[in-house]
């Protein structure tokens, strides 16, 4: 790892085994990541787009060890993070952390907002009872939430403010780098803008590092200076924002940035419109694996998976491209 690459992730798999009949034999996995390898450096932020079932939301929970991987490893500041355990596990922890897609269903009911923004502090025993008052309202002041929020619940905020409050816990730990997996999906399209120009300012304001998971290219764009397109567990293209929509190289990145609604255009959006549906992971075809929707489909694409190699500023897994 460079000095300033913070995260550096290493052919990362993740298996889901499926077991049936009356035994429950195991008779085949859900290959929701099959060796993925990317890194993030210090202060930028990437964003990992594609479609649903393409791995975005595992991958983000494998990296933080939500879901346990199956091979593959994470350097987060130069130490493997996978081989951490206990207090060390714990501690590291403190300095990554994520923000999820629902934010009604990742804050506890039962619990005000006072509590809510606390328990980080309580588990990872930071401050006495008034630093840690002290730390809950500059919180709330950071997100753009008022103190009467302290004592209400869940239930009696709004989507926007829920994901604030969600934000603000997030931050209690005083974190370097934080996971985003479609932190604005669930919320409604005038408040959506709100909340990505809060993290921005967050991100300016506290010199955070952002691995920003989403399926809108259009909430990428705005956000992220690095993009890594993700199709069926694996990475088909990577490369600087401008340079991955100024000059998109892989079929399937130039099908979705087709895709992005533009102001006058009308019917000529979908020059290069997806064909069909993701295939499953549990039978992905063999080759490449978008070669059964890709409209410049050769025979050895049909037969040999090809690896991501860097091409420019780009890299690119596809047999199309003369590395």
């Amino acid at each position: 790892m460079g000095e300033e690459t913070i995260l550096e992730v290493r052919n990362l798999t993740k298996y889901y085994p499926i077991h049936t009949g009356f035994f429950l034999k195991h008779t085949g996995d859900v290959k929701a990541l099959d060796g993925v390898s990317f890194s993030v450096k210090k202060g930028r932020s990437i964003g990992i787009v594609g479609e649903s079932g393409c791995g975005k939301s595992t991958l983000g929970k494998s990296i933080i060890r939500l879901h346990p991987s199956n091979s593959g490893t994470v350097y987060f500041n130069n130490i493997d993070f996978f081989s951490l355990s206990g207090e060390k596990l714990r501690k590291a922890r403190q300095d990554i952390q994520m923000i999820f897609q629902d934010p009604f269903a990742s804050l506890d009911p039962r619990m005000s907002i006072s509590r809510i923004i606390k328990e980080p502090l309580n588990v990872n025993k930071i401050g006495t009872n008034k630093e840690k008052g002290d730390r809950i309202k500059e919180l709330l002041h950071m997100v753009g939430l008022d103190l009467k929020s302290l004592n209400r619940y869940p239930h009696e905020f709004s989507g926007g403010q829920r994901q604030r409050v969600s934000i603000a816990r997030c931050l209690a730990t005083n974190p370097k780098l934080i996971i985003a997996d479609e932190p604005v999906s669930a919320l409604d399209v005038s408040v959506q803008a709100q909340i990505l120009n809060l993290l921005l300012d967050l991100r300016e304001k506290l010199g955070l590092t952002f691995v920003f998971v989403s399926h809108d290219l259009s909430v990428i764009d705005y956000v992220c200076e690095d993009v890594a397109v993700m199709y069926l567990g694996n990475i088909v293209e990577m490369a600087p924002k401008e340079a991955l929509f100024n000059n998109p190289q892989h079929p399937y990145t130039k099908a979705l940035i087709d895709t992005i609604p533009k102001v006058g255009e009308g019917k000529k959006l979908k020059r290069n419109h997806l064909k069909g549906e993701i295939a499953s992971p549990i039978n992905p075809p063999s080759g490449c694996k978008f070669h059964q929707r890709c409209g410049y489909c050769l025979d050895k694409c049909r037969i040999e998976n090809p690896p991501l190699l860097k091409n420019g500023d780009h890299s690119v897994s596809c047999w199309l491209i003369e590395h």
